[in-house]
């Protein structure tokens, strides 16, 4: 009886596990709070082992090694975290940032597009540094203009740190390398390239005029010069193109740049040899197929523009301009349903951009 009384007493003054970590979780919080990062440290992790999926635990343990600039112990930790929560956007992003910091380029690039995707918003805590990040890896894999996108999507970004203005721009000059793979002479152009950019649209094309007189060999400064001058004098900004291909005739920026302003123009004779450059240049460049399809159709040449917007659909199937131009040309063939169709993705996909913050 005697020793049945006796466990019974230690069952009751044993602390469940529950119990245990709810009281590890508590003190750790409190140690957070406090600033007292070690001892925090030393709790969370007492508390994983008691319960793993526990993935506040996980982003607390991640969010200290990262402060501390312990980026592959940070890395490891929130690789748990996204392990177990597909849709922790902001661990997404400060992983993305760790793998950055630890030179693991393509894991970086994959889990920060990942949280862009998930709707990681602009003022988000994390958002400048993760789409920072983002941009400079998209224009190294030479996704430029997406990267200029990231970059001056923000207003703040448009009079900002030297970092950003340097990353500006490298995407304005195309040059497909990261910040700390430019020489002295590339990062110096990069820099004075995105001061540019980042200024009013007058002071813009008078300082990257400027450059130019200073740098007129350098490759894609005739192409930025004619694309600060597109709105403002479309008929400089086409000689600006000019000059871009009498440099490089492959170039397919200035090419696709040229068709899209003949295009607005009406002037679809005239974009037809441009836009057949580009695709011969670069086959695999839906935005290429795309315009050339456009300006085939634009020619009544339709069943030919059908099978460059297919093409483009086959290379992009996310793009909704491709399905609006395939929605014209099917209508032009009599193919409605197919123009049914293709207007109903259209409106999907945008639908869906819209939504994303």
């Amino acid at each position: 009886m005697i020793a049945f009384l006796i466990v019974t007493l230690l069952q009751v003054s044993q602390p469940t596990a529950q119990q245990q970590f709810d009281r590890l979780a508590a003190r750790a919080a409190e140690a957070r709070k406090a600033s007292r990062d070690t001892d925090a440290l030393r709790l969370y992790q007492a508390a994983l082992k008691l319960k793993p999926s526990w993935t506040d635990g996980w982003w607390n343990v991640g969010s200290i090694f990262y402060e501390r600039e312990d980026f592959p112990a940070a890395r490891d930790t929130l690789r748990k975290l996204v392990a177990l929560d597909k849709k922790a956007v902001a661990a997404y992003a400060l992983l993305g940032v760790c793998e950055y910091k630890v030179a693991d380029y393509d894991a970086a690039l994959e889990h920060l597009d990942t949280a862009r995707s998930l709707g990681l918003p602009n003022n988000h805590p994390l958002g400048n540094a993760a789409l920072f990040f983002l941009a400079l890896l998209l224009n190294r894999e030479g996704q430029h203009d997406a990267a200029a996108g990231l970059l001056l999507s923000a207003p703040e970004n448009r009079v900002s740190s030297p970092a950003v203005l340097l990353a500006i721009g490298m995407t304005g000059l195309r040059i497909a390398k990261l910040p700390e793979e430019l020489t002295p002479r590339e990062k110096d152009l990069a820099a004075q390239v995105g001061r540019a950019l980042a200024a009013p649209e007058a002071e813009a094309t008078a300082l990257i005029h400027a450059l130019l007189a200073q740098h007129p060999e350098q490759p894609n400064l005739h192409y930025l010069y004619g694309m600060v001058l597109l709105h403002g004098d479309s008929g400089m900004a086409i000689e600006q193109f000019q000059k871009e291909l009498d440099r490089d005739p492959r170039h397919v920026p200035s090419l696709l740049a040229m068709v899209r302003e003949m295009e607005r123009q009406s002037r679809f004779q005239e974009a037809l040899p441009y836009s057949q450059r580009a695709v011969a240049a670069e086959p695999g460049n839906y935005a290429a197929h795309a315009i050339l399809g456009r300006v085939l159709v634009s020619l009544d040449r339709t069943q030919e523009g059908l099978r460059e917007l297919e093409q483009a659909k086959e290379i992009e199937p996310g793009s909704p301009q491709i399905y609006f131009a395939l929605a014209s040309a099917y209508t032009k063939l009599g193919r409605d349903d197919d123009a049914g169709r293709a207007r109903a993705e259209f409106l999907r996909l945008k639908n869906l951009g819209s939504a994303k913050p």
